[in-house]
């Protein structure tokens, strides 16, 4: 079971990357150079906490400290974007590699628009790069096939994973005072 972050928090700012599996492959001999392109991709939110009251700090740091043991679950939010008219899709027949056709989740979805899917409780977190109607085509390739009904978050993407570090130095008087900052990496 995943720890879920709670939201409710003021981020001074969010970074969000994409790590790529792929690799370059230079011939020892010379030739071209070739970019293998693997499955494996995974996001990585980095989030920098502004400084709360201490009542609200000790959950919030309580739910981190557990995070460091369990997989988390953490809201990503898109910095200028309004997401309010969104909410949860679904996915219509199946699908694999970059591609889906959707049904619902709100208004027409947009090129950059974070979307997350959830498959067997688990969530995976996407990028849309194309919309053509109802069929979305976004990166990285899913990791696990779809067969349709799945639920789309688009209102409100998650991404699940791991908390970067083995141990953190987060205390309810550092957060009340400076903040935190913390790093959630896609889990495979």
């Amino acid at each position: 079971m995943a720890v879920v972050i709670p939201s409710n928090f003021a981020a001074s700012s969010t970074e969000i990357t994409l790590k790529s599996s792929a690799t370059v492959h230079n011939p020892t001999l010379g030739g071209p150079s070739q970019r293998i392109a693997r499955m494996g991709d995974r996001w990585s939110y980095k989030c920098d906490v502004a400084p709360m009251r201490s009542r609200e700090a000790a959950p919030f740091v309580a739910t981190l400290l557990q995070g460091l043991s369990d997989k988390v679950i953490v809201e990503v939010r898109q910095d200028g974007v309004d997401l309010s008219a969104y909410s949860n899709g679904t996915v219509v027949g199946a699908a694999s590699g970059r591609s889906l056709d959707h049904a619902g989740g709100g208004p027409a979805k947009f090129v950059g628009q974070f979307f997350s899917v959830i498959k067997n409780g688990v969530r995976y977190l996407h990028q849309v790069t194309g919309v053509s109607g109802a069929r979305l085509t976004f990166l990285p390739m899913l990791k696990v096939a779809l067969v349709g009904n799945e639920t789309l978050e688009f209102g409100n993407p998650k991404l699940e994973g791991f908390l970067d570090g083995n141990s953190q130095s987060w205390t309810v008087g550092r957060v009340a005072n400076l903040g935190l900052t913390f790093t959630v990496t896609e889990a495979q």
